[in-house]
């Protein structure tokens, strides 16, 4: 038998934030934890917090918990919508609104800022047995009913290359290509 000492293994403080364990519940939302079993909430940033988002699901307790935490508008729909969190933000287009409000990029002033004003959590919690598209669907229905935006993905075409068209006179396209992009405005409201 084996004994190991404890003299042996360094153990390193670590602050409160980074002990958050991701696979239980935002502890803001711990705080006002609606009574159901099965509920979706969103709750402003939690300040020391990575962005991250996890999904946990638990066959014993039938749980299903989805946690995005301190995510922009646009990362929840990209998470919605089954899109990787590096989809590029040049290629988020915003009508009819303010970029700043769901886009951080140089225009927008100081990031951190921005991040206090336009970062929030979310935590959905399912029956254990819900297929993807299911709670894909439900996190699209609550960010329509909170935000009332429309976001739609959608594929363009775009130039790849050109060239001089010396007979015409003027620039020509040789290839094309197709890149998905998001477009985001805000939902019209019927009174």
């Amino acid at each position: 038998m084996k004994t190991l000492l404890l003299e042996r293994f360094k153990t390193r403080q670590t602050k409160e934030f980074q002990c958050h364990n991701r696979e239980q519940p935002l502890k803001s939302i711990l705080k006002i934890k609606p009574k159901e079993r099965y509920y979706s909430q969103f709750t402003p940033l939690l300040a020391d917090l990575d962005s991250y988002s996890c999904v946990v699901r638990d066959e014993q307790a039938d749980v299903l918990r989805i946690s995005l935490v301190n995510m922009a508008i646009y990362e929840f729909y990209l998470f919605a919508f089954g899109l990787s969190g590096t989809f590029p933000v040049s290629r988020i287009f915003v009508y009819n609104c303010d970029r700043c409000n769901y886009v951080h990029d140089h225009d927008c002033g100081d990031h951190e800022i921005w991040k206090e004003n336009h970062l929030y959590c979310y935590e959905l919690t399912l029956p254990a047995a819900t297929e993807r598209e299911e709670y894909q669907q439900k996190i699209l229905n609550d960010l329509h009913n909170k935000f009332h935006l429309e976001v739609r993905i959608e594929k363009e075409q775009v130039v790849s290359d050109v060239y001089f068209n010396e007979i015409m006179g003027c620039p020509a396209a040789t290839s094309w290509h197709e890149q998905t992009v998001m477009t985001i405005k805000p939902r019209i409201m019927m009174s």
